[in-house]
């Protein structure tokens, strides 16, 4: 009786030190969590022509664009943007009538494109061919905080030279901006695709910078960094 007394007072110390171990004992530092961002995504419509949404023969050229879009057009032919207002953005577009300068414009482009450079981690280049629609493109990918992170030009090699770039009017941020710029991306896959040219209009003046996307109306990263890939 004596020994089972002393077992039970024997396991009523073990189970109160245990007890109290718990209760002293230091809890885990929590780990960070990453950042959450809203979940980002357009609307689903389907596409339409560009020609439904600018005035009549007004562009020298057509494609579609998804259904949530918007024309803004500007005086110079086949200027204008077009205006996304689920993601805030819009794909400011310039257009030249080509006249033995294809080089240089070619070159411009590829120029405006690389000045992002120096916020950008890196720029992807994708070559697109539609010999029978007459479509000899490039599309830039931008990664990292860039003002504009999908750009693109598009021509025919004789008469129409057209470029892109897209702009999102929030803080350049890759993580929080990736489905938008996913977006675009297959936005311009999408242009790429269903473009048609038309008759070439009155030629435009075209500044000495392409560039009518002005970086001074966008936010741009501060951070210094830049590759090609």
């Amino acid at each position: 009786m004596a020994n089972k007394r002393t077992w039970l007072i024997g396991l009523s110390v073990l189970l109160g030190v245990a007890i109290l171990t718990v209760w002293i004992w230091p809890s885990s530092p929590e780990l960070p969590r990453r950042p959450g961002y809203l979940r980002i995504a357009p609307p689903d419509l389907s596409p339409v022509s560009l020609h439904e949404l600018a005035a009549p023969n007004s562009l020298p050229y057509d494609f579609s664009v998804h259904g949530s879009a918007s024309w803004e057009g500007r005086p110079e032919t086949g200027w204008g943007d077009i205006v996304y207002p689920w993601c805030r953005g819009r794909l400011q577009l310039t257009y030249k009538a080509v006249d033995g300068q294809l080089a240089e414009l070619i070159d411009d482009a590829h120029k405006l494109a690389f000045k992002h450079s120096v916020v950008a981690d890196g720029i992807a280049q994708k070559l697109y061919i539609n010999p029978e629609s007459r479509v000899y493109a490039v599309m830039f990918q931008l990664q990292g905080n860039a003002a504009s992170a999908v750009q693109f030009f598009a021509t025919d090699s004789t008469q129409h030279f057209i470029r892109g770039a897209a702009y999102v009017y929030a803080e350049p941020n890759a993580d929080s901006l990736a489905p938008v710029n996913a977006f675009f991306e297959a936005e311009v896959i999408r242009f790429l695709e269903s473009l048609e040219w038309g008759e070439v209009k009155t030629p435009s003046s075209f500044p000495d910078s392409h560039d009518s996307q002005s970086d001074g109306d966008m936010h741009n990263a501060s951070r210094v960094k830049g590759s090609k890939d």
